[in-house]
């Protein structure tokens, strides 16, 4: 019986051509401009999109619903296409720099292996993009891989690693240089400077959380804009990242200690309490056109706040940058992996809090037991506050 059915459904289902849609440069530019975008208008999903969900997806009918899977579908491209450079250039970094022994290469290696993968995952969930369930699941499980990675890499004690650099035993065979009296003060020099390359290093993909999840509570909202889970999330996250951020310009102030960094540092901490502020607003029930509405007045300023603060910012990291004597390649890696963590923390962060909301709307059927405990809770809580 389900075969007559699945063959009845693929005679009226219109045949759509998904890989080869999916890599068409057309569609390229189309996800290019939808991916940095909050949403997608419903007349803006492709007739190809249109007829691949009521193949894959029949019971998802609303037009709106139906622009956020597309517009899923164009973040996710639009991500793994960016990590494929990123990827060969983490490989490339991986053995940049001084010898080290082979354990310590393979937790320098494991970011690169880590975003490799998570490539080669994301390009391989694109034809899933209409089953929505199935891809976030995977997605996560291997997002959280890839985020973790860059962690572990410093669990390992570079600074013990010294004594196995080829560059230090030459010198002491040829030099006769005698190490053992300076080896603890050499050690905590190159402590400290793994633990700056480690704070470059995972500072930015910690900083990229921030407005990834601040982002991804705004298309939530936009989604369903009479809840007010994701107007709350943003107000607790806004506070977050500008201590983050803060915390993060600290580092390159103090070795620069230019006034543009606190300049932009300022602006960008008067933006999250501009967007903590105004979230206010999107924690209670709304319409649709109310939502839309109120999220396009605020964000506007959001990202403008934003943009002159960036500026700033970028003034004042070109002496920090000189300092370090970080190359052109290493420098467009760092702004190519922000961008794409950004969006691909949006992604994810948006999948996650819908996830969360349809969990707790099914734990909100009452339960006698429960409400049983609520009732005491309050009665003691009544008496101790007289």
């Amino acid at each position: 019986m389900s075969d007559e059915h699945d063959r009845a459904m693929s005679v009226v289902t219109p045949v759509t051509k998904a890989p080869a849609v999916t890599w068409s440069r057309h569609f390229l530019g189309i996800s290019l401009r939808r991916a940095f975008r909050l949403h997608i208008m419903t007349d803006e999903v492709l007739p190809q999109e249109r007829a691949h969900l009521e193949s894959q997806a029949a019971h998802i009918r609303d037009p709106e619903q139906q622009a956020f899977l597309a517009w899923r579908r164009s973040v996710l491209l639009l991500v793994a296409v960016m990590f494929v450079p990123l990827s060969v250039f983490r490989f490339i970094e991986a053995f940049d720099g001084p010898a080290l022994p082979w354990t310590a290469r393979i937790f320098v290696l494991l970011p690169a292996v880590a975003e490799a993968a998570f490539c080669i995952v994301m390009f391989d969930q694109l034809r899933n993009w209409a089953k929505w369930q199935k891809q976030r699941r995977i997605l996560f499980i291997a997002w959280a891989l890839y985020f973790l990675a860059p962690f572990l890499v410093y669990v390992y004690p570079f600074r013990g690693a010294f004594d196995s650099y080829s560059i230090a035993r030459t010198a002491t065979k040829i030099l006769g240089f005698d190490l053992t009296s300076y080896n603890s003060k050499i050690r905590m020099v190159v402590g400290l400077a793994y633990g700056v390359t480690a704070l470059l290093a995972l500072g930015p993909k910690v900083i990229s959380l921030m407005p990834g999840l601040i982002r991804a509570s705004v298309v939530s909202k936009l989604q369903f804009p009479g809840s007010g889970a994701p107007g709350w999330l943003m107000m607790l996250a806004a506070p977050f990242y500008a201590l983050f951020a803060y915390i993060l310009v600290l580092l390159p102030y103090q070795i620069t200690g230019s006034w543009q960094f606190m300049l932009g540092n300022a602006g960008i901490l008067a933006a999250q309490v501009f967007i903590a502020i105004s979230g206010r607003r999107l924690t209670g029930p709304l319409t649709t056109e109310e939502s839309q509405h109120a999220i396009h007045k605020l964000w506007l300023w959001y990202i403008l706040i934003l943009v002159v603060s960036a500026g700033f910012m970028v003034y004042g990291l070109y002496d920090f940058i000189t300092q370090l004597h970080m190359g052109p390649v290493r420098v467009v890696t760092g702004v190519l992996a922000f961008i794409s963590n950004v969006l691909l923390d949006t992604l994810i962060g948006t999948d996650a809090i819908i996830a969360a909301m349809s969990h707790f709307k099914r734990r909100g059927q009452p339960d006698p037991r429960e409400e049983q405990l609520r009732r005491e809770s309050e009665a003691k809580l009544d008496i101790f506050c007289g």
